[in-house]
């Protein structure tokens, strides 16, 4: 069976809105450090969650050990968005190869199924980076921007 643009976009829609459904009582059965939904706000430790956040799509780039890397870069930008106050940060974790001439490079995975190790540690330095500054990550795993791959890419891969 070939799928098509349209069930794969509702099956993602689907996927998405199940995900994110409240179901009561579950919010306390993972961890406390996870930002849960309560009513219209959102708790993280047991107590009321505000943020200032930002986004910072490349973080795994420059947490890299690869030749784009920039650790010392990484730091700065964290600890002058930690001056700031900001505590959350959108993330990317994922980002395909895609076949426009502009999209970023290198990728978290092409149309094998082999990841980007360097880009995979560079998350990881990120992320440990951010808990010592006490911050959230929020981390999208794909997205609708054809420069960093994104669904768009899945359906040219099919």
């Amino acid at each position: 069976m070939m799928i098509d643009r349209r069930h794969l976009l509702m099956g993602a829609a689907a996927l998405t809105a199940t995900a994110c459904a409240s179901v009561p009582g579950s919010a306390s059965t993972g961890s406390d450090a996870f930002v849960s939904v309560d009513g219209m706000g959102f708790r993280r430790n047991g107590a009321p969650y505000h943020y200032v956040g930002t986004n910072m799509w490349y973080a795994a780039w420059i947490g890299s050990d690869g030749a784009f890397g920039d650790r010392g870069r990484l730091t700065r930008e964290l600890d002058r968005m930690q001056a700031a106050g900001i505590k959350n940060i959108r993330l990317a974790g994922s980002g395909e190869d895609s076949p426009l001439t502009n999209s970023v490079k290198p990728a978290f995975r092409d149309h094998s199924a082999e990841y980007n190790e360097s880009l995979l540690k560079g998350l990881d330095v990120t992320l440990a980076e951010m808990a010592r500054r006490d911050m959230t990550a929020v981390v999208y795993l794909t997205n609708f921007w054809e420069w960093s791959g994104g669904m768009m890419t899945y359906l040219y891969w099919t």
